[in-house]
């Protein structure tokens, strides 16, 4: 109903609020829950895994729990933040500082899996640039160490963003102070989280897809190494492409929605900035949802559990 002093942008964007996005909503929730379960089903099989499965296949478990891990706070963030207040009108959440707790849980756990991406390409880059030496690099005690630092680390930095800043997030009183969220300077360094291990996956795989093609042009009648080779050049593929397109958009919407930037909801209207959210939360799942197809089902040591 048209209400005194409503212009039509404004209309059409409660209309939207009211009577599509509760649908689009409904829509995530739904893959977020198909992802964890999904996600935590492989993970849980790690139990039932050989002692001696190969280090990738080991970090293909631990990447299996990340991806449900971060769809399950994503989940709950949604749920928490967008369809308990908006779509059923109940606020349950009234306290901003555990408004703020959930939004650091979210930030910091969605980056989590990049860092076993990264540590999966690392281990295929020794495989296949120093093969003789990859046991002897890439021990497990390394890897333990580096898949703690993928746990910890994203959600300290949030933390510390969140805690250090005077008078904001944590500091400020009642948790109402939270302006910091829209700068520059913050959103580009959260942002470096998933960029930084996005160049260097695309170097170490562009490194490996060079390797492949030049020892296939070298020795074309070697069979069973230009399958291997075809293979590897193959995984590259899939692994850039769903990396940047299931990744990447969130870090660049992130930093060009900063107060006054080119994505900022004021300068772009509600209506955009939710379909935006809904476009990004949908291709973040949908990563998180095909990451076992590409880094687990088709390794030896999973397949041998199922």
């Amino acid at each position: 109903e048209y209400q005194l002093g409503m212009d039509p942008e404004s209309i059409t964007s409660n209309y939207f609020q009211k009577k599509v996005y509760p649908y689009l909503l409904t829509l995530i929730l739904i893959i977020c829950g198909i992802s964890i379960v999904h996600n935590f089903f492989i993970a849980v099989s790690f139990i039932w895994a050989r002692s001696s499965m190969t280090k990738t296949a080991y970090i293909s478990f631990f990447l299996a729990a990340a991806d449900g891990f971060s769809s399950f706070n994503l989940g709950f963030s949604l749920v928490a933040s967008s369809l308990i207040p908006f779509v059923f009108e109940i606020k349950a959440f009234e306290n901003h500082c555990i408004n703020l707790l959930i939004e650091l849980t979210r930030l910091g756990g969605i980056p989590i899996p990049v860092g076993h991406i990264l540590l999966i390409g690392i281990a295929h880059w020794f495989g296949i640039v120093k093969p003789l030496e990859r046991d002897r690099i890439v021990t497990k005690g390394r890897v333990k160490a580096f898949l703690i630092c993928c746990w910890i680390l994203p959600m300290a930095f949030v933390l510390m963003w969140f805690s250090t800043i005077s008078g904001q997030g944590f500091r400020s009183d009642g948790c109402t102070d939270y302006t910091f969220m829209e700068s520059l300077p913050w959103r580009t360094a959260y942002s470096a989280l998933y960029l930084c291990p996005f160049m260097t996956i695309v170097f170490i795989y562009a490194k490996i897809f060079i390797i492949a093609n030049k020892s296939k042009q070298q020795n074309p009648n070697a069979g069973h190494e230009n399958e291997f080779n075809f293979k590897a050049a193959t995984t590259s593929g899939k692994i850039i492409g769903s990396f940047g397109l299931g990744l990447v958009p969130l870090p660049l919407v992130f930093i060009l929605s900063y107060a006054g930037g080119p994505l900022d909801e004021k300068r772009i209207g509600k209506t955009v900035t939710i379909l935006i959210e809904v476009t990004i939360n949908f291709l973040v799942l949908i990563k998180s949802f095909l990451n076992p197809w590409i880094y687990s089902l088709g390794q030896l040591d999973v397949q041998v559990i199922f």
